[in-house]
């Protein structure tokens, strides 16, 4: 296998290789590798029907929940994510997030296949949580070092959420609920279990609030914090082409759907897989 860094912060191609279960060790740590230190890998020129999916996603782990969205019929862990040539509304993924994040043990890893894209448009751009956390203030990060972040699925799953009611035009089958009111409360900055890097753990969509900082002290930080992650020198794009799997690390990177290919037909199958409680700096 060869990889091929994107930028020089955040994200790889890999190439030369085939993702067929069971993987051998070599590819199946070379992978992990890339993901520990670029975030977010693209493999191309794959070819997986759910199935296989499915077996090459348990060679990485046992899977995670996922809720609010139906699933694949047989299929309970894989979602279809397709959005029609002409279909309206809300764009499914759009918004900076970490998957999940307001679980008390958020996804480790995504992965994405690519069925049916369009000629142009419909990336998905990625954010470096670490080099945005690295690049703070010293005195910045030692604020940071001792707060935690409020997730909650509210702004998307409760019932005033973005996708909070039954939408007969979208093609998603997605209930949103009470249980979305709930919040779960992360470090700010969470250590890599397996690098030892720190990184920010907030995102757009779900963390609503810092928990030792009282309203409007806490969202000012939390805005400028926010903002400092979006800046272009900590990000990428994956252009997706029929066949392209991308897996990326939650614990480290932010992500978000671009929709920029109105009249196009856009389908993705994805998996997420089981996390860890989130540690911070201090334990």
């Amino acid at each position: 296998m060869r990889i091929r860094p994107i930028t020089g912060t955040i994200g790889a191609d890999i190439d030369d290789v085939h993702m067929t279960a069971p993987l051998d060790d070599e590819v199946r740590e070379g992978v992990v590798d890339a993901l520990a230190t670029y975030g977010v890998v693209a493999i191309r020129d794959q070819s997986l029907d759910i199935d296989a999916f499915e077996a090459v996603a348990r060679c990485f782990g046992p899977f995670g929940d996922t809720p609010f969205i139906t699933p694949v019929d047989g299929h309970p862990d894989v979602l279809r994510l397709v959005r029609e040539a002409d279909e309206q509304g809300p764009l499914f993924g759009s918004g900076w997030h970490s998957d999940w994040s307001f679980q008390a043990a958020p996804p480790s890893y995504t992965m994405l296949y690519a069925v049916q894209v369009p000629d142009a448009g419909g990336d998905t751009a990625y954010t470096d949580q670490s080099a945005a956390y690295e690049a703070l203030s010293p005195r910045m990060r030692e604020i940071c070092d001792g707060l935690h972040g409020v997730h909650s699925a509210a702004r998307s799953y409760g019932p005033r959420g973005t996708f909070g009611r039954p939408d007969p035009r979208r093609s998603m089958e997605i209930t949103g609920s009470d249980d979305a009111l709930a919040t779960q409360t992360h470090p700010l900055v969470r250590v890599h279990p397996i690098t030892g890097r720190r990184s920010l753990f907030i995102n757009d969509v779900y963390t609503v609030g810092i928990a030792e900082l009282p309203g409007g002290e806490g969202r000012a930080l939390l805005d400028f914090l926010l903002t400092h992650c979006r800046q272009i020198q900590f990000t990428t794009r994956i252009r997706w082409t029929p066949g392209t799997l991308t897996m990326w690390d939650n614990r480290m990177v932010q992500h978000f759907a671009i929709g920029d290919y109105a009249g196009h037909r856009r389908e993705m199958i994805r998996i997420t897989l089981a996390g860890d409680v989130p540690v911070g700096v201090n334990g």
